[in-house]
């Protein structure tokens, strides 16, 4: 983006930075500017266009409410994104790229987000924060924000699972998508923004199994499949042997796959079930929340 294209509804904050809203800028641009912003980050994440676009759909960012900064030349130096949810605010994708720091972007860019969640009536807002990321941790702190958990981001390569006759004497019944997005709405766990129901509602390609036994244990599992990578598990269960049962059947049937689990509470118990499984620990994160009045 330009000079010359610069929208007439810039805001100018306290400290001279220039916000646009995202809205102004096509998905590239917004993926690009993110990129660089977190190019020295503990996890850079990166995204592509195609990647920005499912994500801001999926966590119902707003385009208008999320904002670049820019310098007093006109070039990009941070980005933030805010997604709504009746009466809640989730920021997220806050940068500033590493030459343009130090002159207060990312407080600009935080200021105007919670002033837009708070337009609209939001009661709370949250965020997450990567353990070890300390400047943007007191920034928040600064803002407010308290901590509230602290959450894992796990993973486990590609694999064919060891071969187990206890599990494979069940067999696992295929969930349509009717069924899927009943036993969606019927959850009782307190997932972060990215697992919630309305965010797994908004992503294509989720799949899920049910198992009984014959001594009526029983247990569900659905998750997202992309052509690389399982993530976006969600798992009920009655019997600890009936998760690990469940997760023992993805991972038969899609042994090629990456598998990435993002939010898993350190405090649930299901993250005993993932380790015994095979799963690792790839990096946490830090929740935190914004009570406004």
């Amino acid at each position: 983006m330009t000079n010359q294209s610069i929208p007439a509804h810039i805001e100018f904050t306290r400290a001279g930075n220039q916000l646009i809203p995202t809205s102004a800028y096509t998905y590239a641009q917004l993926a690009d500017i993110y990129n660089q912003a977190r190019v020295d980050y503990i996890v850079p994440m990166p995204m592509n266009a195609k990647r920005m676009q499912e994500y801001v759909e999926a966590y119902d960012i707003s385009l208008d409410g999320s904002v670049v900064a820019l310098t007093d030349d006109g070039l990009p130096c941070g980005i933030g994104m805010l997604g709504m949810r009746e009466g809640r605010g989730w920021i997220t994708r806050l940068g500033v790229i590493p030459d343009r720091r130090k002159h207060r972007a990312g407080q600009a860019i935080m200021e105007h987000l919670i002033q837009f969640a708070k337009d609209q009536q939001a009661r709370l807002i949250q965020l997450e924060v990567i353990v070890g990321n300390e400047p943007a941790r007191r920034l928040f702190e600064k803002l407010g924000f308290v901590s509230t958990r602290e959450l894992l981001v796990i993973r486990k390569p590609p694999s064919l699972p060891t071969p187990n006759m206890t599990y494979d004497s069940l067999a696992p019944i295929t969930l349509n998508e009717s069924e899927i997005h009943a036993l969606l709405a019927s959850r009782q766990d307190n997932p972060s923004w990215i697992e919630e129901t309305k965010s797994l509602m908004n992503v294509d390609h989720l799949r899920g199994l049910k198992l009984v036994s014959d001594t009526g244990e029983w247990g569900w599992i659905i998750f997202q499949r992309s052509p690389f990578q399982l993530t976006h598990f969600v798992l009920n269960y009655n019997d600890d042997w009936l998760a690990k049962a469940l997760l023992y059947h993805v991972h038969k049937e899609y042994p090629k796959q990456d598998t990435k689990i993002e939010n898993v509470a350190i405090h649930d118990h299901i993250w005993n079930v993932y380790q015994q499984m095979g799963y690792i620990e790839v990096f946490r994160r830090t929740e935190m929340f914004l009570y406004l009045k």
